[in-house]
């Protein structure tokens, strides 16, 4: 799914907001290992796979395995530790969301975590380059999650607690065919706020900024399965999620010093509801799924508020989609097995709007160097899309197995029909060890920004990518295992503002992303696991136009993660993450400049776009774990302390408005992206 319009105050404001308000809070079947009701089919996911359980205990995220991802080779935070997923050098915007088998309005929350409670999480796939057929409209990444299913069981209830959310969890059998669970999460971070209580600097120096409504999130999950024979199943999935926070920012705040038509109250909610049915298929060598789905996406932003609703600007969004998708997979005898993906999206989305057109891409330093004319309005598009996908897996030697696959995709608002070759080929030089080479071409629609009626270009043609990887694979003895591999993508057709043109923007930018990803893991044996990660990669962004090549703005030439788990034995078992990356690219600001439009108010001047960079982030988060009880019940008692020695890691820059009275002044603030050294202590208990 592709993100919301970039609201005005967001791309100005919402992320230094919820940084300081954040800074202020204190499957395969072989891979399972224990089934516990074997006469049902559906009974193989209903445990969580290793590696995500791993993921769940990793230190840092608080249970979280998709927060966990960003200690995957090749993921780094795009503009700070809250940041959407970069992988390999793409944007965030070019990553596509699947939870079992259907779209997703959005798996993370803005304030750190992702929608999913630990509880209900079965498999997770990052499939970060040269994927096969089964996707669509995606040129970077592909976030692949598997809810597990209901257990057949009395029905159990767990309860979660910890500093920085709470939750309830019920599961257990219906009937004797069917089963379910629900998740409900509430986040405690109003508990660490006061209505009206106004936020401090690190100096203790009053921002001009007042809570309003302290930031919120919630989220819930529900899933019913039915188990209507041995050859088929039919599940029911609920899912949503809702984030919000609402400000007072004064004249002294830097929001309106910067921009004096935002001073007043702010409101931001962000929130999607979905329903899918799907129904499986088992037979010898036959599985088919079928999927059908309705997806609700909404964000609103209303900002510059001064005495009622009616003043001020706002932006909203809204998609309405429903998507209908089917996957067979057939084995054609010992050596072949074809995959067949087709979908179809049924998308509308509207605009509305009493805002200023500021045209920018992620690749301008700021927007507010390109502020447009104040617009009031409604656009709307129907952003239809199909696919299909053909895949042949064929094991035509020994040592030998390719994947030779084709994708049509269709884009019905820009009106193109885009083929896609992808190849994937794979050498196994022994039973432990195997070679591995991938390519293939990839496209998405425009976001929504770029491409809707009067803010942007409805002529806009779909972005493009070619992705090609080469990787070596060898597992040890011990559980121990290593791998390489390296990569390189194109892209091309990338949006070019062009603010003073009546089309606002144009296809004018094309990109290069390559590097080597490299991890030694350690399965647990020994009572003990865990692996060290490291990426080299360049990513950068040319204007075709003028030709000028820079650094895109989430380049991270470095990035290394360590992660270590011990089981104590009995009732402890702990660890710890440490992560350190090259800094964030960032624009330098050289100078300050009087506002046009404002007396006395000022700007800054910037220097060559991303050229800088911040100093090396780091951060060693710990955590463990003991097994407990309460009352006799099954209980686990969490230990937690993130950025364990308080490492401070800048992310961001801006003129200090406060001080700055003239154009002699260049006063320049920074801005952490990260908490303070911070504890947390959670418990669970299952009754």
């Amino acid at each position: 799914m592709r993100h919301a319009p970039h609201f005005t105050l967001s791309k100005i404001s919402l992320l230094v907001l919820c940084t300081t308000l954040a800074n202020h809070a204190l499957a395969d079947e072989e891979k399972i290992e224990h089934i516990e009701v074997i006469y049902k089919r559906s009974s193989v996911i209903s445990e969580i796979t290793e590696d995500a359980q791993k993921l769940v205990d990793m230190p840092g995220a608080m249970g979280d395995p998709l927060r966990a991802a960003f200690a995957l080779p090749g993921v780094v935070a795009a503009g700070g530790s809250m940041g959407a997923p970069a992988v390999r050098g793409s944007s965030p915007d070019d990553n596509i969301f699947e939870v079992d088998f259907m779209p997703a309005g959005y798996i993370f929350h803005d304030f750190g975590s992702s929608i999913f409670n630990r509880n209900t999480i079965q498999d997770f796939q990052l499939n970060s380059a040269g994927f096969g057929t089964s996707y669509s409209n995606a040129t970077g990444a592909v976030f692949d999650v598997t809810l597990r299913n209901p257990k057949y069981q009395d029905i159990a209830t767990t309860l979660d607690l910890t500093m920085f959310n709470a939750g309830i969890f019920v599961e257990g059998k219906a009937t004797e065919n069917s089963a379910f669970y629900v998740s409900a999460r509430k986040s405690t971070l109003p508990l660490f706020f006061s209505d009206g209580e106004e936020l401090e600097d690190d100096d203790g120096k009053p921002t001009g900024i007042t809570i309003n409504d302290p930031p919120d999130d919630h989220d819930y999950q529900a899933k019913w399965l039915w188990d209507i024979n041995a050859n088929n199943t039919l599940t029911v999935n609920i899912n949503g999620a809702e984030d919000s926070v609402a400000a007072g920012f004064s004249g002294a705040s830097d929001l309106a010093l910067k921009t004096p038509e935002y001073q007043g109250d702010a409101r931001y909610i962000r929130k999607f509801n979905s329903q899918n049915m799907l129904w499986d298929h088992y037979a010898k060598d036959l599985h088919i799924r079928a999927g059908i789905g309705y997806l609700n996406h909404q964000a609103t932003m209303r900002y510059g508020q001064r005495a009622t609703l009616s003043d001020g600007y706002f932006e909203n969004f809204e998609e309405e989609q429903l998507s209908y998708k089917v996957r067979a997979s057939y084995k054609l005898n010992k050596e072949q097995r074809v995959i067949a993906d087709a979908g179809y999206y049924d998308k509308k989305s509207t605009y509305r709007y009493d805002a200023f057109n500021y045209v920018c891409t992620e690749f301008d330093p700021d927007c507010d160097l390109n502020k447009g004319e104040r617009i009031k309005g409604t656009s709307s598009a129907g952003t239809d899309s199909a696919f299909i996908g053909v895949n042949h897996v064929w094991q035509f030697s020994p040592n030998w197995q390719s994947e030779l696959g084709i994708v049509g995709e269709y884009y019905d608002y820009s009106d193109e029909t885009i083929v896609h070759p992808r190849l994937a080929l794979n050498y196994f030089y022994s039973d432990d060890t195997v070679i591995s080479a991938k390519a293939g071409t990839y496209s998405r629609i425009q976001d929504l920004e770029y491409i809707l009626p009067v803010v942007g270009n409805p002529e806009l043609e779909a972005q493009r990518s070619t992705h090609y990887t080469l990787g070596f694979k060898q597992e040890l003895e011990n559980e121990w295992s290593y791998s390489v591999e390296t990569y390189y993508k194109t892209m091309d057709d990338l949006p070019k503002s062009a603010p003073l043109s009546q089309v606002n923007y144009i296809n004018g930018t094309s990109g290069t992303a390559y590097g080597v990803d490299f991890i030694v893991n350690k399965n647990k044996t020994d009572d003990w696991y865990g692996w060290i990660a490291v990426s080299l990669a360049k990513s950068e962004r040319e204007d075709e136009l003028t030709g000028i090549k820079r650094d895109y703005y989430a380049d991270t030439p470095f990035i290394l993660n360590a992660v270590f788990h011990y089981d104590f034995g009995g009732k402890w078992s702990g660890g710890f993450n440490f992560t350190a990356r090259s800094g964030q690219a960032y624009t330098p600001i050289v100078g300050v400049k009087e506002n046009p439009e404002f007396e006395n108010r000022y700007l800054p001047v910037y220097g060559d776009p991303f050229s800088e960079r911040f100093d090396t982030y780091h951060r060693l988060d710990i955590r463990f774990e003991r097994k407990t009880e309460l009352f006799g019940l099954d209980g686990k008692l969490i230990l937690e302390l993130m950025n364990a020695y308080g490492q401070d890691n800048t992310a961001y820059v801006d003129l200090d408005y406060d001080r700055v009275k003239s154009i002699n002044d260049l006063y320049i603030e920074e801005e952490s992206d990260d908490f303070e050294m911070r504890p947390s202590i959670g418990f669970s208990v299952t009754f």
